[in-house]
């Protein structure tokens, strides 16, 4: 039937009036049944003003009258307004009395249904903020003593809107409803049915080995389990695992005990979202288990994703570490990312959530071993391999982390291609970004990661070598050294799941064994649970009476009303609600993980430590990328000293020949800040290439004539990393290393790959091996005078007395100035000098111009080998006698001191010899080699010919002065002084 306005006033008015706990009642009942049954229903009441009636009632000593009432306004409360009224009406305070007070569970029920309505409503809860301390105890001791099921919904109900707020959270807590409720979930799922093991069956497998009365299948997988240890390569893991998911716990089959189970989960997706603390962790580990969360992580499940994400939650929590572990989470997570052909595959969110599990479980070693029997170990390999999200690879190689002191999981996920995923990552980190790279070195240098240095007092200058390996002793001579052999343990053993020594590695302090990952990530919507149609009644009342007309009427109605109470209205959400009730920022509680760099530099440093090296250690890229990020971050972390353990293996040395990797180690030493680690490389790679084995292969490279690539690439390292005087005479002459050396400095096809090589080759070898040095300048004392003169005013006269003059060929410049012959020819351009300080400077000038021998006649001399420019700065030192700033032109240079030298004047040669010595360079030491050659005059050959091998100048500048050479017409003297000069350096010292 259909109430009208007033026929609910005049309802409300016997309830205002009447004293009859019956006629009460009855009125209560009809008003609920009929009115107050839906939307439209709850308005009506409320437009009649029956909420404060209602209210007022409620403290109605009669339980029967506040079931009634408790149930109207539980209804009414599905409707803000009424909800606002319900508050101001003041019915919070006697709503918690009777939860305190009333032990009847349906009175409770009907309480808590309101309560949680109250709770919903985002005006009305926040009335109920004041009162949270009072509510928490009271709902978690109905939770702890009622034994309805539809009472405990309705408490969990309540908690579930109310834990949203950080406040009641403490209060529940506080109140031991986290442990309540845990117990009841616990309870709700057991397993009644699960049969007992058999002790007897036990023993008996035990004494028989499980050996003759196994199944073929078994009998495999148990060989297959002893041999994993042997070759961990070549097992199916799927087929190793062995065992079965925890049947301890099941979902109930009472529709009311689902229903139970499925809030208890949305309250707990938002306890697991907040900080719970030890001492409450403490609690629940001895009394309860984590496994009921547990069961719903699985293909078939309808909470998966709820599940996964009360799971990853707790994950946040290290006080969590221990129940998850129990209760077998990461054989849960695995499972689920493993499976294939699901009906419902993975989502995005779910897919991150069982990483996050397996990262933060994977810091134990038993867990580490559940991971690679169960095959997930390959599915994170080829999660990575097929992953285009970078937060998604991080967690992902912050898992494999975690198995760096593994060496049967290690051994695995290099058989999987963890090297090149390894490269590959570092790989485009480094070409990523480069201002943020430039700042991530900034940092590193000035110590904003934190590094410990094993010892302070280690001089800086100790090579690479010896940083990594603090004492070899080998014998480079003997048949069976090898470099393999300076590293023969490992940090674990072959089956050793955590590290035997913590220090064994000078620069492993700072390594955090088996860090925990953290995911950031934390979606408001990750978790969508199946519609599931919860309503307590599926009937409704439909009766179609003549609606009366006066009070008479309706208290027949009153008698006519036999219907049991019930409430109509769905309070029950839906569990796509669980991830809605979730706030939308939560605090991020999780313990901050390293940077994925660090995680890729501290993998691949130890898989260079393992006994067993893969070859894609020893490949280009690898080289190259580890190369390039030591000159990004400099060579004080992990990558370098991974480079110096693949330096050192044996097995990598031709590799590492044949790429070119001693030129690229070069280049580091080009760079000040990297100076002495560049050389500390090539050290390393000098105790490999003078050992037996090194040796060997150097000479098989060089003999190598079907492949001249190899040839060359040979003959430059000799000339990097040999030190052995003796040794490196043997491989330039018997293995013809130099001449391939200077025949790629003398080829001048564009074509040529290693021309540049060679150069930086023949510089290194002669420096830093052959001890080639250019003699120093002495240089000018303070007091020295220095000359600021101009020699640029070719007519300018040198002295103040000029009485006698010198006649020369005019240069270019000077014709235009003396003017030409009728003939065309450039004139004779004269030079005047005063004759006295000649002959005070010169003996030889004072017999050409003073004796009975002198040349020409009226003080005038002729000079036809040398340029105006030449003598008048040859004149010009004569008269200042200081040195000049600047340097003149270097033929110039060369002229003054040829006539120093035949005027016999030893102050000034000696001058000018080391002007010549100071201002030598790549532009003028052709012309200066020639000049000594021509003049035989040893000392500046042998000055040219050292610079042309130890100069450092880049590599293009030292090919054009080679090549320049090869055109001079001293080419083949000029060769051979090269070639005598490197042998006799070698001759000196190593024989």
């Amino acid at each position: 039937m259909l109430w009208s306005l007033e026929q609910v006033e005049g309802m409300l008015g016997v309830l205002k009036t009447s004293t009859d706990k019956t006629v009460i009642y009855k009125c209560l009942v009809k008003l609920r049944t009929d009115v107050v049954k839906d939307k439209d229903g709850i308005v009506l009441f409320r437009t009649a003003g029956g909420v404060p009636v209602m209210v007022r009632l409620i403290s109605k000593l009669n339980e029967k009258i506040m079931e009634v009432v408790l149930s109207i306004l539980g209804n009414c409360c599905t409707d803000d307004q009424a909800c606002i009224e319900a508050v101001e009406c003041k019915v919070i305070a006697p709503l918690i009395t009777i939860l305190k007070t009333i032990p009847n569970s349906l009175i409770q029920c009907r309480a808590c249904r309101m309560l949680g309505n109250l709770a919903k409503s985002k005006k009305a809860s926040s009335f109920l903020i004041v009162h949270y301390s009072a509510i928490a105890p009271a709902i978690c001791h109905i939770i702890e003593s009622t034994s309805a099921v539809q009472t405990s919904i309705m408490a969990f109900r309540v908690c579930r809107f109310l834990l949203v707020s950080s406040q009641f959270y403490k209060h529940f807590l506080v109140s031991n409803g986290l442990l309540q409720l845990m117990r009841i979930f616990v309870a709700v799922m057991k397993n009644n049915e699960l049969p007992k093991a058999s002790t007897q069956d036990i023993e008996v497998s035990t004494l028989i080995g499980l050996k003759r009365n196994q199944h073929r299948e078994k009998y495999f997988e148990e060989v297959a389990r002893n041999l994993e240890g042997v070759r961990s390569d070549i097992f199916d893991y799927q087929m190793l695992k062995n065992t079965t998911r925890n049947c301890e716990y099941i979902l109930p089959k009472e529709h009311d005990a689902i229903e139970l189970a499925y809030e208890i989960l949305k309250c707990l997706m938002l306890l697991s979202a907040q900080q719970i603390g030890m001492r409450a962790w403490e609690l629940l580990s001895r009394n309860t288990s984590l496994a009921p969360i547990v069961y719903f992580v699985k293909e078939d499940s309808e909470q998966r994703a709820s599940a996964l994400k009360i799971l990853s939650n707790f994950c946040k929590d290290p006080c969590a570490f221990y129940m998850l572990s129990t209760a077998d989470s990461i054989v849960a997570a695995c499972e689920l990312l493993m499976a294939v052909n699901m009906a419902k595959p993975l989502s995005e969110s779910e897919c991150r959530h069982c990483v996050n599990i397996i990262s933060t479980l994977s810091a134990d070693a038993c867990s580490r071993s559940k991971i690679r029997r169960c095959g997930a170990l390959r599915k994170l390999v080829a999660m990575i391999r097929e992953s285009h999200s970078q937060s998604e690879r991080s967690s992902l190689f912050h898992i494999l982390n975690n198995f760096q002191y593994d060496n049967l999981s290690m051994e695995l996920l290099l058989y999987e291609g963890l090297v090149p995923m390894l490269v590959r990552e570092l790989n485009d980190y480094l070409t990523s970004d480069e201002e943020h790279h430039r700042r991530r070195r900034e940092e590193r240098i000035q110590g904003g990661k934190k590094r410990k240095l094993t010892d302070p007092a280690t001089p800086e200058t100790l090579s690479k070598f010896s940083k990594t390996q603090e004492s070899i002793n080998s014998d480079f001579e003997s048949p069976s050294s090898s470099p393999r052999s300076y590293n023969t343990t490992s940090p674990c053993s072959s089956r050793s799941m955590s590290p035997v020594c913590s220090n064994l590695f000078a620069n492993d302090d700072d390594e955090n064994y088996s860090p925990a990952c953290s995911d950031d990530d934390d979606d408001e919507d990750d978790s969508k649970a199946s519609n599931t149609n919860t309503d307590t009644r599926e009937s409704r009342i439909a009766t179609n009476r003549a609606q009366p007309a006066n009070v008479m009427d309706i208290l027949k109605l009153i008698d006519e009303g036999t219907e049991t109470i019930d409430d109509t209205l769905s309070d029950k959400e839906d569990l796509e609600e669980l991830s809605s009730d979730v706030p939308p920022k939560l605090a991020q509680l999780r313990n901050q993980a390293g940077d994925t760099i660090d995680v890729i530099e501290n993998l691949i440093y130890r898989i260079t430590l393992m006994i067993n090296k893969r070859p894609e250690l020893g490949k280009p890229e690898t080289l190259d990328t580890l190369i390039r990020a030591i000159n990004l971050f400099g060579a004080n972390n992990n990558f370098a000293n991974a480079l110096t353990n693949i330096l050192l293996e044996s097995q990598f040395f031709a590799q590492i020949i044949k790429h070119g990797v001693v030129h690229q180690l070069y280049q580091l030493t080009k760079v000040e800040e990297m100076r002495k680690d560049g050389f500390a490389f090539l050290e390393t790679l000098t105790n490999v290439g003078e050992s037996n084995y090194g040796k060997e292969e150097l000479v098989r490279l060089l003999r190598s004539d079907a492949d001249l690539n190899a040839q060359q690439r040979a003959a430059i390292s000799v000339a990097y990393i040999i030190k052995s005087h003796r040794l490196l005479y043997q491989f330039l002459y018997d293995g013809n290393a130099l001449t391939l050396l200077f025949d790629l400095l003398l080829r001048k096809k564009s074509d040529n790959l290693y021309a540049d090589e060679a150069a930086d080759a023949v510089t290194a070898m002669s420096r830093f091996t052959l001890g080639i040095v250019l003699p120093e300048s002495e240089q000018p004392d303070a007091n020295t005078n220095v000359c600021c003169a101009q020699l640029n005013a070719s007519t300018a006269p040198l002295h103040e007395h000029c009485d006698m003059r010198f006649l020369v060929p005019g240069d270019h410049d000077d014709a235009e100035d003396a003017g030409k012959d009728s003939a065309g020819e450039v004139a004779t351009l004269t030079i005047g000098f005063n004759k006295q300080l000649l002959c005070d400077t010169s003996e030889v000038f004072n017999k050409m111009l003073n004796s009975n021998f002198r040349e020409g006649h009226d003080g005038e001399i002729q000079l036809r080998d040398y340029t105006a420019n030449g003598l008048r700065y040859f004149l010009h030192l004569i008269g200042c006698h200081a040195r000049h700033p600047t340097m003149p032109d270097y033929g110039a240079l060369l002229q003054a001191f040829e006539m120093s030298r035949v005027y016999i004047i030893p102050e000034l040669e000696a001058l000018l010899h080391e002007r010549l010595i100071q201002f030598l360079d790549a532009h003028n030491c052709q012309r200066l080699l020639e000049w000594a050659l021509k003049n035989y005059h040893a000392e500046l050959t042998e000055t040219a010919i050292s610079y042309y091998l130890c100069a450092s100048l880049p590599a293009q500048d030292k090919l054009q002065l080679f090549r320049a050479a090869e055109d001079s017409v001293y080419a083949s003297e000029w060769f051979q002084l090269l070639n005598d000069a490197v042998y006799e350096r070698c001759r000196s010292t190593g024989y």
